[in-house]
């Protein structure tokens, strides 16, 4: 059975000791932090759809939203 445990350090200084000692550990795997270089967070996305000017609205019914989107 494998478990795993996510840990957050935020002290960069201290990250290589951790690493020595997890791996130290028998039965313990270091596994590298998968990073998305374009994966934005929502607001971001939201915000640069908001300067690409991707936005529609503002809309005062549901039916001028449906109108608008052809429904």
């Amino acid at each position: 059975m494998t478990n795993t445990l996510t840990i957050q350090i935020d002290n960069p200084a201290i990250l290589s000791s951790i690493r020595k000692v997890l791996n130290a550990l028998d039965g313990v795997r270091v596994l590298p932090q998968r990073r998305s270089k374009t994966k934005k967070s929502g607001i971001d996305e939201a915000m640069e759809d908001v300067r690409k000017g991707r936005m529609s609205g503002p809309f005062s019914s549901p039916e001028e939203v449906f109108e608008h989107l052809g429904i």
